[in-house]
């Protein structure tokens, strides 16, 4: 029996419905760069805030991002999506791309950075358990430790720093963290089925367009607000990078990781982003990482060690 054919034109064979391979691949490498894109885009967009308000930078680079993935979509020969695909792709969209955004975006003005990381930490822990109990996925010891190695390893960054952090921030802003946290799994392990059927471009593409529409709906009061005159170069400039780089590069990678290594093993990439954050600031910032934050940055590199062997 031939392959069954998928919208983007290829098929999925037997290699398709094969174990994730262990060791690393082309698909690795992609996430390290993806990994570096939000490590970096962090900084970018703290920098865009002050001459942007938050809802009318995410205007912008959602606006740019729609464009350039479906441009993308169409020169890579996707095909539209079946009709009956339509209704799931919308309501990923939405979860994804309009409430988790708005849940992280407000989360972040409203909590500590301290807060934030340790919350968005239960991503890879929360999505490797709700692949699991839904039988996407079956955990193996090495998933199951390295998780755990990660995870030690991002609290030991966060609170080495020799600041102040605790948890003690303001409770709206941790609920709304939480909150983003949920609905990013969501949409990382609901989206699984249509990676696999639809392919990772199809399905970025549309889940991105369709969350688009009432995002920017809720974004628009503050991009007329926005006194666009007082706009820079440099800020346009990250909101390019942060559309470009944040928003459409790295959905395509973090669904490639979905289609080609599972969802568990993807998210923990995000794991990483603090690393980034942390390496990236030390020659650029000048500031110099504690002894525990090392010995965190080892610990998340060890985990992926256990995760891909």
């Amino acid at each position: 029996m031939a392959a069954p054919a998928r919208s983007d034109g290829r098929t999925a064979g037997p290699a398709a419905a094969a174990a994730h391979p262990s060791g690393l691949s082309s698909t690795d490498g992609l996430l390290a760069l993806m990994t570096l894109i939000w490590g970096v885009n962090y900084v970018v967009i703290k920098a865009a805030f002050t001459v942007f308000s938050p809802l009318a930078f995410n205007a912008v680079r959602f606006s740019l991002a729609v464009v350039a993935v479906a441009l993308f979509a169409r020169a890579a020969g996707a095909r539209r999506p079946p009709a009956a695909a339509l209704p799931r792709l919308a309501l990923l969209g939405v979860v994804g791309n309009t409430i988790y955004q708005l849940a992280y975006i407000e989360g972040m003005a409203r909590t500590r950075a301290g807060n934030a990381a340790l919350i968005m930490a239960a991503v890879p822990v929360l999505t490797a358990v709700a692949s699991h109990a839904i039988g996407h996925e079956r955990l193996r010891w090495r998933d199951t430790a390295g998780l755990a190695l990660s995870s030690a390893g991002l609290a030991a960054i966060v609170l080495g720093s020799g600041a102040s952090l605790g948890l003690g921030g303001p409770l709206t802003g941790d609920l709304l963290m939480v909150a983003a946290v949920v609905f990013w799994t969501i949409y990382t392990i609901g989206a699984k089925p249509l990676v696999d059927t639809l392919g990772p471009t199809v399905t970025t593409a549309w889940t991105m367009g369709l969350g688009s529409i009432p995002l920017l709906a809720v974004c628009a009061p503050a991009a007329l607000a926005q006194h666009w005159g007082a706009v820079t170069p440099a800020a346009w400039a990250g909101a390019i990078f942060s559309s470009l780089g944040s928003l459409v590069a790295a959905y395509l990678i973090w669904y490639r990781g979905v289609e080609r290594l599972g969802s568990t093993r993807t998210a923990f990439y995000s794991n990483f982003t603090p690393v980034v954050t942390l390496l990236s600031a030390w020659p650029l910032l000048g500031e110099e990482p504690t002894r525990w934050q090392l010995v965190g940055a080892a610990g998340i590199f060890g985990a992926l060690a256990l995760i891909r062997s």
